[in-house]
């Protein structure tokens, strides 16, 4: 079985994200949200793969500000198709619209 990555891969960057970043996540995951997961003393830690790279985002003393931190990076690093956590506040805002 070969290894896939971004440098054997023959698809777009946005297929090859869109295929890792779309899969089920794990029963035992500490957190709902994408990119959070406990870290240090009680913190939640927000990180964000893509292409290969990690970026740490901070430790946030709440679950949902670690959530808001990955989706902003995650716009910005890569782009308009990011897979996003979507948020309780976010939800009541579509609602009432």
């Amino acid at each position: 079985m070969s290894k896939v990555s971004y440098l054997t891969r023959k698809m777009s960057d946005k297929d090859f994200y869109l295929s890792q970043a779309s899969r089920p996540r794990p029963a035992n995951a500490f957190s709902k949200y994408r990119g959070v997961s406990k870290g240090n003393k009680g913190m939640y830690r927000a990180v964000l793969t893509f292409k290969g790279k990690r970026y740490y985002l901070g430790n946030y003393e709440d679950e949902l500000d670690a959530a808001r931190a990955y989706n902003k990076a995650a716009l910005a690093i890569i782009g308009d198709y990011a897979l996003i956590n979507e948020l309780p506040e976010e939800s009541n805002a579509i609602k009432q619209q």
